[in-house]
């Protein structure tokens, strides 16, 4: 079929890295943007990607051309099961569905107490000291400890997310199916089944509106099997997109002082929340399968392919953001693309936007106006697939 469309192939990149890709990848995007918008990278195994901001659009909503459905990926071994991000139409929809309750912005308004509640408790830590990481003092604790509230776990399963999130990611991402990779994620795996199931008879006698609360007292709920893969999904992706974004608007923010200084007095921590989510995305690209053949910029796309649709190239296209790779709180024009688009949207976001921007962010300034970076340890950037800062110290 792509054979006889009206297009040219793809071209093909064999000079950049996967260490481009992870150690500079603004210069990467930004040179494919204005060079090669669409184009193979020999680096991801030959996979198709889309570094313009209205072709990713494109990608992640043109339910007739691309679509998520796949049984043969990694992501189904490392997960144990086929998860939501991989289905389309009713049964995704379905499975989404029956998490949606605990998730609603009006809904999780009644977890503001507890995280401003595990936000004093960390801030009250860091006055003890005058150097912090952050990352280890501040952001991973944080991550974890709201997760633990909104999935519905205890103690052990809370200190478990990081490992077991690192499993799940580096398994989905094993093409090459390294045994030794997917012995690590069934490993998680059996672990979180154990913390699922005795979590779930927890829920069913003392409903609390968590996540695995919500999917276990469903008047009609899903199966078991679709409950543990769908909280593995929240686990793979939250706990470190969340620390990674945390970080990443602090450090926007501490290294601008003049907007962090306008951000005290007018209380602009949803811009600021806003700006580093597009400044760095903390989950880079999404996959997506190319469901009927088509043509875009006059390279045909085949059907079957397994693109990429890189949503942090696509927040720094400059015909949607002026100076994108600048930190600015007050930047004007289209909303990013991180949290995605279309039926696959992430149903986190709104639950992110309250813990940063109406708990950490304001809480944490609140108590440590002075706060300011340590030069003599510089911020470095790591990460392809998810993306943040690696050391973030500061002078308390």
């Amino acid at each position: 079929m792509a054979d006889r469309l009206p297009g040219a192939k793809v071209p093909v990149d064999t000079q950049i890295t996967i260490e481009m890709l992870e150690n500079t990848p603004a210069q990467v995007y930004a040179h494919l943007r204005d060079t090669q918008p669409i184009v193979r990278l020999q680096a991801l195994g030959g996979r198709i990607v889309f570094t313009k901001a209205e072709d990713v659009t494109r990608v992640k909503t043109d339910a007739a051309h691309f679509w998520s459905s796949d049984t043969t990926s990694p992501m189904q071994r490392a997960f144990g099961g086929h998860t939501l991000m991989r289905k389309d139409g009713c049964p995704h929809l379905r499975e989404r569905r029956a998490m949606m309750p605990a998730l609603t912005p009006e809904y999780i308004q009644h977890w503001q107490p507890t995280f401003e509640e595990l936000t004093n408790k960390l801030l009250d830590q860091l006055a003890t000291q005058d150097t912090v990481d952050l990352s280890s003092a501040f952001a991973s604790p944080l991550s974890t400890g709201y997760l633990k509230i909104v999935l519905g776990l205890d103690e052990d399963g809370a200190d478990r997310l990081f490992d077991w999130a690192s499993a799940l990611v580096h398994g989905a991402m094993n093409a090459s199916n390294d045994p030794k990779v997917f012995a690590a994620s069934d490993r998680a795996n059996a672990e979180m089944n154990d913390c699922f199931d005795r979590m779930i008879k927890q829920h069913r006698a003392s409903p609390d509106g968590s996540v695995l609360s919500t999917m276990t007292n469903a008047e009609d709920p899903i199966e078991l099997s679709q409950i543990r893969t769908n909280m593995k999904i929240c686990i793979g992706g939250a706990v470190i997109e969340t620390r990674d974004a945390l970080l990443s608007t602090l450090y926007g923010l501490l290294s601008n002082p003049d907007q962090l200084r306008d951000c005290i007095a007018s209380k602009k921590w949803g811009k600021a929340c806003e700006e580093g989510l597009r400044w760095v995305a903390p989950i880079q690209a999404s996959p997506r399968i190319v469901k009927k053949a088509l043509v875009m910029r006059g390279l045909n796309i085949p059907q079957g392919e397994t693109v990429m649709a890189i949503q942090a190239s696509a927040n720094h296209d400059v015909s949607y953001s002026t100076a994108p790779d600048r930190f600015d709180i007050c930047r004007s024009g289209p909303p990013h693309q991180s949290f995605g688009e279309g039926a696959h949207a992430c149903l986190g976001g709104p639950l992110y936007r309250l813990l940063a921007a109406q708990v950490v962010l304001p809480k944490l300034f609140e108590r440590f106006p002075a706060l300011a970076l340590d030069t003599s340890s510089p911020v470095t950037f790591h990460g392809f697939a998810f993306r943040g800062p690696k050391v973030n110290c500061v002078k308390l």
